[in-house]
């Protein structure tokens, strides 16, 4: 009797590690993520350019991810181009790999540069936007007062 207790005991516990195991490997691929910049002037004047550093904060590293950048310019006038002076289109995506000297060394901390040239004599306020393949999307907010206005003001 004690036998059959003990087998029965074995095979309940076998039946539960065999029931429980499943062959699909699971391999987290989208993992949230950020964009930051790092200490930006507050006033800009018209025909400055403004160097951006921004910083793409990765929780995670999938090698397959892809990501996207781009920006919309919400107030004033200006362009905004990489160190290698190419230049991204208002309201259109691109490789963010495409971006001259991105620093890629931690796949999870990747920064890089942008600048941005005012053209306006206007408050500027543009939006960054990027995206990764899976149909996440973060955006991130920089505004510039302008110094002819902040005279005017005075």
């Amino acid at each position: 009797m004690k036998m059959k207790l003990i087998i029965s005991g074995i095979m309940l516990t076998l039946l539960c590690l065999l029931g429980g195991c499943d062959d699909k490997l699971e391999v987290q691929q989208a993992y949230d993520f950020s964009l930051t910049s790092w200490y930006l002037q507050k006033t800009i004047s018209p025909d400055e350019t403004v160097e951006i550093r921004l910083t793409l904060n990765r929780s995670g590293n999938y090698e397959e991810a892809g990501y996207q950048i781009g920006y919309i310019q919400m107030e004033g006038s200006g362009e905004v181009y990489d160190k290698k002076k190419v230049y991204l289109v208002n309201r259109e995506m691109q490789p963010l790999d495409s971006i001259a000297e991105l620093d890629d060394s931690d796949p999870c901390r990747q920064v890089f540069t942008l600048f941005y040239h005012n053209r306006s004599s206007k408050n500027a306020e543009i939006k960054f936007v990027i995206a990764d393949n899976f149909h996440q999307e973060r955006e991130l907010d920089i505004s510039f007062q302008s110094e002819t206005e902040t005279d005017m003001e005075l």
